[in-house]
């Protein structure tokens, strides 16, 4: 296994980890809030922002950090 998939899966494992625990604090404090959702879909270079409007800007600043990532990342390999 190379270095690049061992990453890949720790990076997965870490997320799915990041959301439990955070789904598990917000239990703890009785979830009183609010809730907005948003999410970014990143097809190729092209990003698609999604939901409550207030998040929209920071979703697209969000997804323009990753094109930009990928972008360089895509010129070094």
């Amino acid at each position: 296994m190379n270095w690049i998939t061992l990453t890949g899966i720790i990076l997965l494992f870490a997320g799915i980890l990041i959301i439990l625990l955070a789904i598990g604090l917000l239990k703890g404090l009785g979830g009183s809030g609010k809730a907005r959702i948003g999410g970014v879909v990143l097809l190729g270079p092209i990003p698609i922002v999604f939901g409550d409007r207030s998040l929209a800007s920071v979703l697209l600043i969000v997804a323009m950090v990753f094109v930009i990532l990928f972008i360089i990342l895509a010129l070094i390999w």
